[in-house]
């Protein structure tokens, strides 16, 4: 069994260095989802997404 010290388990508050990282972990990410909302969607998603929409609606009709 492992015994932790009471100062292992103490969560000390983060340091400024900390909010830098976090900071720019965060800025790259939005500029990264921002990126990937801007492209295009893939022709073979559209193909596909067409396909279940045909099939849902021959589904509908045949009921």
């Amino acid at each position: 069994m492992l015994n932790y010290s009471e100062k292992s388990l103490r969560k000390e508050p983060p340091n400024a260095s900390d909010g830098d990282v976090h900071s720019r972990i965060s800025n790259q990410l939005q500029t990264y989802y921002n990126e990937v909302l801007t492209q295009p969607l893939p022709q073979r998603f559209e193909d596909l997404l067409k396909k279940l929409d045909d099939e849902s609606g021959s589904e509908g009709e045949a009921r």
